[in-house]
Order: C-alpha cells, then sequence, then structure tokens
C-alpha cells in the first residue's frame, strides 16, 4: 500500500552473512556483515534500518564493476532508526556486496541480542546472550532490511569462548578452535545457509545448556535445551514438540522445512515465546517443568503454548505476511490452530470448551466496549504495530478463524490451507490471499464474509422481530444490531452490517450447512 513507510527499494538484499563476536566481559560484539543486494536502479545511496549499532566501516563491492565507488557519509536517522551510505558515484546495477564493520552492545533491555543472568548447576550466577527480534529489534544485532518482505537466506558464525555453546536458526556446519585471545580460548561455530526468510526470525543463542533430544516421523531432530542440570525438566516439552510437529507435517501436507528444531529455556524473556525459524524461545515458565509434581494447569500450558509456536513454523515463517498489519492474522491463526492441535494431542483437556470461556468470552467482552477498534487496523509506520495489535485482534482473531472453519467445515478449511501453504511458501502475502485460498477450494466468497467481522467494530446482536409456524416449518425474522455493553448504541451504531453466517437447529433437524445474514432484517424458513 502506498502509505506505508517502507525502505527505498532501489537496492535489495538476497543474503547476509554476520560473523558475531560477543564479549561477555565488556557486554558488547563486534561483527563482521556482507549482504549480497540487487541494485535495481543505479543510486549514490543506500539506506538500512540500524539502531544501537556503530559502524566501523563500510564498503561496496560489485559483481561486474572493476571499480565501485566509495562512502563518504555515513549518517543516522534515529527517529527512524535507519543509517544511510552515501558514496561518490553511482553504484553500478546488477549484483553485489555491501561490507559493514560494526559494533553493538549486549544490551539488557530483552530484545536485540541481549545479555540473560542463570545459574548453573551449582548454583552459580551465569551469563547467556540471546536474541529476540520481533517486531523491529533485529536492527539492533545487525544493519539490515528490518521489513517482513524483504526476505533473504541467512549465514551466521557466531566466534564464543570455547566452553559456551552457540545456537542458530540451522544445524551447525563445523566448529573450529582458535588461538587464544587476552588468555581466553575460542572456538568459531559455522552454522549452515537458512531458507529464506524475514529478517525477525532470524536468532541466535549463546551460553551453557543442557539439553534432551527426540525425532519426529518425518526425521526432523528435535532438541529442548534448559540452563545446566535441568534438562530432564525440557522433557514432557520434547514430547508435545514431536507430536505437534507431527500433527502439523500431516495437516497442512507441507513437510517442516528445516533439518532441525531447538527449543530454548531463556531465563529473561519478555514474551511467553517466539517462534524463530528452527530456534524457538520461550520463558521458562512456558517450557520447563518438573512432570512429577507439575499441576495439569502448568503441563496444559506448555503444551499450548508449544503447539502456537510450532503452528508458527508454517503460518508465519514459511509463509509471511506483507506487512504488519497482518500480524493480527498471524497470531490470530496460531491462537486458533494451539486449541486445535492441543485437542488433538491431549482431548482430555478440552480445549474447545475452554476456548468459549476463554478467547471468545474475551473478544466478546472487549469488542462490546465504545473504545473498540477493528481486527485489521491500517499501519503506516511499522512502530506503531506493537500500539495497534492487543488483545482486541488477538481474541477476536482467533475467534473469526474458528467461525471461517464452522462456516466452510473441517475438510474444505484444511484444504484451503493446504493450497496457500504450497501455493506462498517461502514468500509474503496479504490477508486476501488466504481469503480466495478458501473461496477456491470451497466455492464460498470468504472474502465477503470476513470484511466486516474484520474492517468494521464490534460484533452484532441478533433480535427476533417475528415468528410464523406451521406444521412443517417457522419462518423467522431476524433484524441485527451492534451490541454494546452498556447499551448506548446509536443510529449509527445498527447502520452496520455484518455477514453472519446462520445454522439452525431443531428437535427434528439440522442446518447441513451456515446460511449467511447479510441484510439489516432477514427472514428465514426453518424445517421442523
Amino acid at each position: 500500500m502506498s502509505n506505508r513507510v517502507t525502505l527505498p527499494v532501489d537496492v535489495v538484499p538476497s543474503h547476509y552473512s554476520l560473523v558475531l563476536t560477543p564479549n561477555f566481559q565488556s557486554l558488547d560484539f563486534t561483527c563482521d556483515e556482507s549482504v549480497t543486494v540487487s541494485v535495481v536502479t543505479a543510486v549514490d545511496e543506500v539506506t538500512l534500518h540500524s539502531k544501537e549499532i556503530y559502524i566501523e566501516s563500510v564498503s561496496f563491492v560489485s559483481d561486474d564493476a572493476k571499480v565501485a565507488p566509495t562512502v563518504v557519509g555515513i549518517s543516522y536517522n534515529t527517529k527512524y532508526n535507519t543509517v544511510k551510505f552515501t558514496f561518490d558515484g553511482l553504484l553500478p546495477v546488477g549484483n553485489g556486496k555491501l561490507l559493514i564493520k560494526y559494533r553493538g552492545i549486549l544490551n539488557g533491555d530483552m530484545a536485540g541480542f541481549y545479555k540473560s543472568t542463570y545459574a548453573d548447576a551449582n548454583g552459580t550466577k551465569k551469563i547467556m546472550a540471546s536474541t529476540q527480534f520481533e517486531a523491529l529489534d533485529a536492527r539492533r544485532a545487525f544493519p539490515c532490511w528490518d521489513e517482513p518482505a524483504a526476505k533473504a537466506t541467512f549465514s551466521v558464525t557466531l566466534v564464543i569462548p570455547a566452553h559456551l555453546t552457540a545456537l542458530s536458526n540451522m544445524p551447525e556446519l563445523s566448529t573450529t578452535h582458535l588461538p587464544s585471545s587476552n588468555g581466553q580460548q575460542l572456538k568459531k561455530v559455522v552454522f549452515d545457509t537458512s531458507p529464506k526468510m524475514s529478517t525477525y526470525l532470524l536468532a541466535w543463542a549463546v551460553g551453557e545448556f543442557d539439553f534432551v533430544q527426540g525425532v519426529t516421523k518425518g526425521g526432523v531432530m528435535l532438541r529442548v535445551f534448559s540452563p545446566p542440570g535441568r534438562g530432564p525438566q525440557g522433557k514432557f516439552a520434547l514430547d508435545v514438540g514431536i507430536r505437534s510437529l507431527d500433527f502439523y507435517d500431516e495437516y497442512f501436507k507441507v513437510p517442516y522445512p528445516l533439518p532441525k528444531l531447538d527449543m530454548i529455556c531463556i531465563t529473561e524473556f519478555a514474551m511467553g515465546a517466539m517462534e524463530n525459524w528452527g530456534l524457538v524461545t520461550y520463558r521458562e515458565t512456558a517450557l520447563m517443568i518438573d512432570e512429577a509434581t507439575a499441576s495439569p494447569q502448568q503441563k496444559q500450558r506448555v503444551a499450548v503454548v508449544v503447539a502456537h509456536e510450532l503452528a508458527h513454523q508454517w503460518f508465519g515463517n514459511l509463509v509471511t505476511m506483507q506487512w504488519w498489519e497482518g500480524l493480527w492474522l498471524n497470531e490470530g491463526f496460531a491462537a486458533y490452530m494451539e486449541h486445535f492441535c492441543t485437542d488433538v494431542l491431549f482431548p482430555e483437556y478440552k480445549m474447545w470448551e475452554q476456548f468459549t470461556t476463554g478467547g471468545f468470552s474475551n473478544a466478546q467482552r472487549l469488542d462490546a466496549l465504545k473504545s473498540s477498534h477493528p481486527v485489521i487496523v491500517p499501519i503506516q509506520h511499522a512502530e506503531e504495530v506493537e500500539q495497534v495489535f492487543d488483545a482486541i485482534s488477538y481474541n477476536k482473531g482467533s475467534t473469526v478463524v474458528n467461525m471461517v472453519s464452522a462456516f466452510l467445515g473441517a475438510d474444505k478449511f484444511k484444504e484451503g490451507l493446504q493450497l496457500y501453504m504450497k501455493r506462498h511458501a517461502y514468500g509474503n502475502t496479504e490477508t486476501v490471499d488466504l481469503w480466495n485460498a478458501w473461496s477456491e477450494v470451497s466455492g464460498k466468497d470468504v472474502a465477503a464474509l470476513m470484511k466486516s467481522w474484520t474492517t468494521v467494530v464490534g460484533y452484532p446482536y441478533l433480535k427476533v422481530v417475528d415468528e410464523k409456524w406451521t406444521d412443517s416449518a417457522v419462518e423467522v425474522t431476524l433484524e441485527q444490531g451492534r451490541f454494546l455493553s452498556d447499551g448506548s448504541t446509536t443510529a449509527e451504531d445498527d447502520a452496520e452490517l455484518w455477514s453472519i453466517p446462520l445454522v439452525f437447529a431443531t428437535n427434528g433437524s439440522s442446518s447441513q450447512e451456515a446460511v449467511l445474514m447479510d441484510q439489516k432484517r432477514q427472514t428465514f424458513s426453518i424445517p421442523l
């Protein structure tokens, strides 16, 4: 959309190579970064996102030109968190590499590349470092095109103290021990190249870890990493992770595309969890439990969070929103699938009964207020995403996805998702692309149904205004209007219309398919 504030598209990335060296004493890090880019239009400046990073040097090397322009200026924009490199001539159209040396900080903000403290097996306090990039904090770890549509592949190398473990999205390719530096033995850990993905899904972690592991039916190695001495507390999450991955493989009919999946406990973590592709990070209580003493509620929480994050490995990671206003569907769908998957794995939890009193009821309560807002809120500046994405979007998002499932039926709902995954794998989509996939397999106009539920504030109530009975049927006239919990509905509120799927049931029959009410007042005939 033209009103979105994004970086210029004259130069676009295709691959990042990062060689990072964290320092646990000075709590900072250095990096040699190489970005493979395509120069679409000859320009003399390149703008990337960057925050709290000090650029030491930058140069450009063209694949074709013998002489490349030289950088003559580096300027920072703290309002938009960008850095601009100005050259003494035009960058030639074609492919090249942007080479950047820089320094950053291991901050304590639980965002970007940051430090956490943990206790080892002896109770001694230690420091680990890990990443949290969603939504806008990859730029705190490396200069980049920090937008979901700017997908690229990534190669990560970490130079770390020899006694520590390094993890990233992809499996380790090699480990090389290096000569001592300032009396400290170091090693260089090189990871395989990632699939094409958004910057917010890149991740790495460095520390002392124990782990438990297993393998899915599809041959994917799954590991759960924990602070030293607590490995067994990851066994329940490991079991849920393996079974969830197998379930999603079969459900989406697109095999999990990475060779491994790690889930790691981060002792200082601002979120519940984060779906980084192949290296999912968790708050301690969402991953680690002692099965012998854990309550059913604690086990359910772990199961639900794991099912939620692994749903994202397809919906969000494999297929990603084009822009941040699509985040509602990303999270709303995962919130729906956490119930769906957990219900299959643990039917005794009665997840759909809990959904009625949980997410659905929360959505109704919040959306019945005058202060509510539509599920889809246009986002001009990426920084607005944290302000507009809230419980209304999250809870109502999962509820309307559940409504689509009921409207289409389980088989067409699943078939549409499988088409969507195959058609848009490794790409970016707008919300309408999912509606189109469901419409294509079902023959129903899903976009028309969903428009009112995602762009109109609130939700309707139905009033029976007339009924006529015969021996074989009842004719019911219904009227819709906006429901507000304080009863302050105005004429303007009542003018809104929703497309409402209705299912009728009597003692003798029930509707085989939902029918749509899309008028202010509408009459339906119900067989008895």
